[in-house]
Parts: structure tokens; C-alpha cells; sequence
């Protein structure tokens, strides 16, 4: 594979737990804009992935390079056999020796992983990091609370990721937290520990009137709005729930899933506001509307929505913990000091009653993670591990 000038292309298979899309969030729009920006760079990129239904994007620009599988039905809960299952599913539809490069996100790369290391001549093999499996329960160790409830889920997914770790030329962390966590936790050299941090796309995420935001949202002018993105299964979402009953009746939260959950309907009825999903540009428009970002998470690998929220003005609440302390700064947005969803609301409302206040320092802070400085230094990163081939990639 050539580029115009004849010069070698690097050929790179992602792998991902679901597809790539402008439609996604998290993972899925991280590798979505890597691929891009790779393949503008001219790199030759195949992604191996299961598809998700509900994803509206028919008209996905990367679909001719997309491997996929279809997925296979839940119900309704994870379990370790379906983690392992779908691992091995994806790895078995990658041909190593088709590829200079194989990166994986996430843990359904377990099997691509152990499958490169056996070969006598293979690729080189990175896996990205988001967050740790052990690293919610070791913190939930280190405050003293009980362990979160998918503990044990958690646990067989580390043994994934550490062996992920043991056999990867290089473990990429999205933030300096999770590359401490790769080498405490996981054992990792830090010698193959590389930082990059995630980003957000400039282009979509920035700040738009309030006022017109509302209007076209059809949002009431001078009411109180927040904004969490996500479930309310598992940890986060049973802390945002404590929240609102800590919470004044006329504060709404607007909640941007693509499913409603019947009991947080039943119990707060139109103080909860389900959006569906949202597209990036919809996104942005929320962003843009509320008054603050509510991620009450005791644990975070890096958290794509802080970025996204202050490149909109919209300041956040988060806990002062890694790595959410370490996107958000006192200026950019509020850090709750004590690990309580009491704490938690008091912050948000002393937030409330300063609105704004904090808008221009979140645009400013968001600004520091470049999305185009940190495709440019993974482009690096894969030349160097190919050693011999770097000479010759195409810019």
C-alpha cells in the first residue's frame, strides 16, 4: 500500500468494542476522530468492532473501512462470559500479517492481544486505556466505602486488561492517573506507559447564545437547568439520583441517553427530562443551555463530556479525584471536596447561585487538549514502534 509519491503507507487495525461514530460518545468518538485524522495523514486504517442498532448514522464516512460483526443480544446485564466471547469473536477477524500496527480500546482486545504475541513475526500491538477495571475499586478502598456493586465484574475484567498490559509494545493512558494505575495496579514498565490525553472536536463543541439555545430546545428562559450524560445504573447513576432528592424542586436535569428509565421517571417525575440521543451538534447545543455538568463519578479515566461541556462554556461538578481533577480545574469548573452525594448538591447549589462565573475559564481550560497535536503524536508513536518503516511514512 502507496502513497502517491510511492513512499509506504502504515497500516493500522483498530480495534473497538463498538463502531466508530460521530453518533457515539466515550471510546467510539475517541476512535471515530483518531481514524480520521489518521486516515488524513495517510494511513491506511481498518477497524474491527461490533455494530450497535440504535446508532443513527447510515451515512458513517468510515464505513469502507469498517470490519464489523453484529452484535449479539444481551439481557440486560454484562457478564464476564460475554466480555470473553466478544474478544474472541473480534480477534478472530483480524489477519495480524496484514498490519503494521494493531491498536486496541478496551478490553475486547484480550484475545487480538495474546493471539499477535504468539506469532513469531507480528505487528507491533498498542492498547489504549480509558480507565482501569481495578481502579474504581481501589479508590473506593482508598475513601473508606463500600465496593461498588459490579466489583466482581470489574475484578475478571482487570485480569483481561493486566494480561493486555503484559503483552502490549505500549500501553497508552488517557491521563496521568490511569498510567499510575497501569504500573500499580497492573504492573506495567512505565518505560511502555505513553500519556495521551483525550480531546474533543472544535469544530462541534463551542459555545452558542443561551437564550437561542433554550428557544430552540424549548427550555424556559430563567429556570435552572444541569445536564448528566449517561444512566442510572451502577455508581454514578445511583450517586446523581441521591443528588436530586438533595436538590431544590425547581431544578431540572435534563438527561442525555438514548433510553428513559422508568423508575428515576416515577420517583422525580418532570424534574428529569430524557433527550434520547443526542447527535455532537445537539450535544452542543445542551452544552450550551444548562448551567452546569453534573459527572458525580467517585472514578474516572479521563471523561470525554468535561471537555466537551467547557469548550461550551458549560462549567462542571466533579469530585476532586483523578483524573477528574485533573481535566477540571477551580477555574474551570467546581471540585467537590468529600465523596458524598450531600456534598455533591451543596456544590452544585452554591454553583447555581453564581451562574456563568465560570464560563470563560472552562473555555480556556478546554482549549489546552488539542485534538489535532494529539492525532499528529500518535501518528509518532506508531512510527517509532515500527522502527524500520518511519523513514518512509507519508505525512
Amino acid at each position: 500500500m502507496y502513497g502517491q509519491s510511492g513512499e509506504r503507507r502504515l497500516r493500522v487495525a483498530m480495534l473497538c468494542g463498538y463502531r466508530p461514530t460521530p453518533a457515539g460518545g466515550g471510546t467510539e468518538k475517541y476512535v471515530y476522530e483518531l481514524t480520521q485524522g489518521l486516515l488524513r495523514r495517510g494511513l491506511n486504517v481498518d477497524i474491527i468492532c461490533e455494530d450497535r442498532s440504535f446508532l443513527p448514522d447510515a451515512s458513517n464516512p468510515l464505513s469502507q473501512h469498517i470490519i464489523g460483526t453484529a452484535p449479539r443480544p444481551q439481557n440486560g446485564r454484562f457478564s464476564i462470559e460475554q466480555f470473553y466471547e466478544k474478544s474472541q469473536r473480534l480477534a478472530e477477524m483480524i489477519e495480524p500479517d496484514r498490519y503494521d500496527v494493531v491498536h486496541c480500546h478496551g478490553h475486547y482486545g484480550y484475545h487480538t492481544v495474546l493471539r499477535c504475541a504468539a506469532l513469531e513475526r507480528r505487528p507491533a500491538v498498542v492498547s489504549t486505556f480509558h480507565l482501569t477495571a481495578m481502579g474504581p475499586i481501589e479508590r473506593y478502598k482508598q475513601l473508606g466505602l463500600n465496593e461498588p456493586e459490579e466489583a466482581p465484574l470489574d475484578r475478571a475484567v482487570a485480569c483481561m486488561e493486566e494480561t493486555m498490559g503484559r503483552f502490549s509494545d505500549k500501553s497508552i493512558a488517557v491521563s496521568r492517573g490511569v498510567a499510575h494505575e497501569l504500573s500499580s495496579l497492573y504492573g506495567v514498565p512505565p518505560c511502555r506507559i505513553e500519556v495521551l490525553s483525550n480531546w474533543y472536536d472544535a469544530e462541534v463543541f463551542r459555545p452558542f447564545d443561551q437564550a437561542m439555545a433554550r428557544r430552540v430546545l424549548a427550555l424556559k428562559a430563567g429556570e435552572r437547568y444541569l445536564l448528566y450524560v449517561g444512566h442510572f445504573r451502577m455508581s454514578r447513576g445511583k450517586i446523581m439520583a441521591d443528588v436530586l432528592r438533595s436538590l431544590p424542586q425547581d431544578v431540572t436535569l435534563l438527561v442525555a441517553y438514548h433510553q428513559s428509565d422508568e423508575a428515576i421517571s416515577a420517583e422525580f417525575g418532570s424534574r428529569v427530562r430524557f433527550t434520547g440521543h443526542l447527535s455532537a451538534q445537539n450535544l452542543a447545543l445542551y452544552y450550551s443551555d444548562v448551567d452546569l455538568l453534573c459527572f458525580p463519578a467517585l472514578y474516572g479515566g479521563f471523561g470525554l463530556v468535561l471537555l466537551e461541556a467547557m469548550a461550551c462554556a458549560c462549567p462542571p461538578v466533579v469530585f476532586n479525584y483523578p483524573a477528574m481533577n485533573e481535566v477540571v480545574t477551580e477555574q474551570s469548573g467546581y471540585l467537590v471536596t468529600q465523596p458524598t452525594a450531600a456534598a455533591y448538591a451543596a456544590v452544585i447549589q452554591r454553583a447555581l447561585s453564581e451562574p456563568r462565573r465560570k464560563a470563560s475559564g472552562a473555555r480556556r481550560r478546554a482549549a489546552a487538549f488539542d485534538m489535532h497535536s494529539q492525532i499528529d503524536a500518535m501518528r509518532e508513536l506508531y512510527a517509532k514502534m515500527v522502527g524500520s518503516l518511519a523513514p518512509t511514512l507519508s505525512v
